[in-house]
């Protein structure tokens, strides 16, 4: 075999296991993409999935209270022989009090034998949906024959506002109807969120009813006039992620409390077009294209740390967690500790009964009374941790005074919180330094503290008389 027809065999056999290379790489890469998009959609569904739930699910049930509430339902039954003024002036500090309380747009009730409308304004008008279609929403509610209905009206109490309104049926005992009631609120932070995503991961959000219409959406002609197609809606609880057309894909989530679809849109066109770049340009530099895919790779690998930096964070507090916690102890215990390293454990008393007695909505009013408390004292020294149900850890740089002034500081914080729940808020604490006992390693230093800590809660059960398991 001649040298140029060798050297021409060598450059076909390397021009090939480049090619195969290549190949084989971008498709790695294509999945890997794939797989970080399906992800990447996956999280931002579930922030806006928790963000609706913690703004809807309050007023839903706020409404539906007022719905099944004695005094409501026997004022609309003896209503008819009552002057109206009277009504009104009742049922006008019945809705302040709860509008001004939770901090809502709107109170009304509705009744359903005189078709006053009653509002934390007073007695407002008489309604009148054969001849004022602004009324429509009433005889609308009617007709879908259901407990509660949300309807989102733009622009009822500001520009640019979503306000919610939660419509619940009033019924007797009988069943008979008695009218609707309800409260509105603003979805101020629904709405950012909405924006600030779309935005910065180039989506698409909606939310829609069980047949794609679009009820809510930034695109304000889309609202209640287009339909989501080449997506299937189920009332899985799951996350569903599917194609949803050329270069498309959407991830969608049942919200069964509101009766309605989050569905988030992703384009992965641009995903195509650099992969096509990548090998139109760089087919013959082996070197290049191994280069851009280490860069590539490095870049979808930082894009999933972002995504997984959430499971470090406890979602009551926003503390970091103990996952945090396990990590840093890990990098600490590589090297010395500083000469002003600080190390405290704060326990949470009381918490049991709290849940016990009071419901684990207190508890976790005294959860986060608790980290509010250490965020506010240690925050700048360090980081806090919540380790536990009731336990919390800072690693914190202060000298053995310092870290004592802090303690008393938190001593006095929890000792002026009040909380809607809880009338108190008590804190057991340990903690160290490293100038006490420069000799000994952080492991020993943590148990230390945690004795200390001990030590305190005992002595707290002590002077209060209170039993420590109830």
């Amino acid at each position: 075999m001649n040298r140029s027809k060798l050297t021409r065999n060598i450059v076909l056999i390397v021009f090939l296991c480049f090619v195969l290379s290549t190949f084989v790489s971008l498709w790695s890469l294509h999945v890997m993409a794939q797989n970080n998009m399906q992800a990447l959609s996956k999280s931002l569904t579930a922030r806006i999935y928790d963000t609706i739930i913690g703004q809807l699910s309050e007023p839903v049930s706020v409404s539906r209270t007022m719905a099944n509430d004695s005094f409501v339902i026997e004022l609309l039954e003896t209503e008819e022989s009552r002057n109206p003024l009277e009504t009104g002036e009742i049922l006008q500090k019945y809705l302040s009090t709860l509008r001004d309380g939770l901090k809502y747009e709107a109170a009304f009730i509705v009744s359903a034998s005189t078709r006053r409308y009653y509002t934390y304004q007073g007695l407002g008008k008489q309604i009148n949906p054969e001849q004022d279609k602004r009324d429509r929403w009433y005889a609308d509610f009617l007709e879908q024959n259901e407990d509660y209905h949300l309807d989102v009206d733009r622009d009822e109490f500001g520009s640019d506002a979503w306000t919610v309104f939660v419509d619940t049926r009033i019924e007797n005992g009988e069943g008979k109807l008695l009218g609707v009631c309800g409260v509105g609120v603003r979805m101020t932070g629904t709405q950012r969120l909405f924006l600030e995503l779309e935005r910065d991961y180039s989506v698409r959000i909606s939310l829609t009813d069980s047949n794609g219409l679009v009820l809510v959406s930034t695109n304000e002609a889309a609202i209640e006039t287009e339909r989501l197609q080449n997506i299937s809606l189920s009332g899985d609880d799951d996350y569903l992620f599917q194609r949803a057309g050329n270069h498309e894909y959407a991830v969608t989530k049942y919200i069964d409390k509101l009766g309605w679809y989050l569905v988030v849109h992703t384009n992965g066109r641009n995903e195509s077009a650099q992969f096509l770049n990548v090998i139109l340009l760089n087919i013959g530099l082996c070197l290049i294209v191994m280069t851009i895919l280490v860069i590539a790779i490095r870049v979808i690998l930082d894009r999933t740390k972002a995504l997984t930096h959430a499971s470090f964070r406890d979602q009551t507090t926003q503390l970091l967690n103990r996952r945090a916690f396990e990590e840093d102890k890990e990098k600490l215990a590589d090297h010395p500790l500083d000469a002003d390293f600080a190390y405290v454990t704060a326990d949470l008393n009381g918490l049991k009964w709290a849940n016990d007695h009071l419901g684990h909505t207190a508890g976790d009013e005294l959860i986060r009374g608790a980290a509010e408390c250490l965020r506010d004292v240690f925050g700048e020294y360090g980081q806090i941790y919540r380790i536990g149900g009731d336990e919390f850890s800072v690693i914190a740089k202060l000298s053995p005074g310092e870290l004592e002034k802090a303690v008393k500081t938190l001593e006095e914080k929890t000792a002026a919180w009040h909380g809607e729940k809880n009338r108190e808020l008590s804190i057991s604490c340990g903690y160290v330094t490293s100038r006490e006992f420069p000799s000994e390693n952080l492991q020993e230093l943590i148990r230390i503290s945690d004795e200390r800590m001990y030590a305190a809660k005992d002595e707290y059960y002590r002077k209060t008389g209170k039993q420590r398991r109830t």
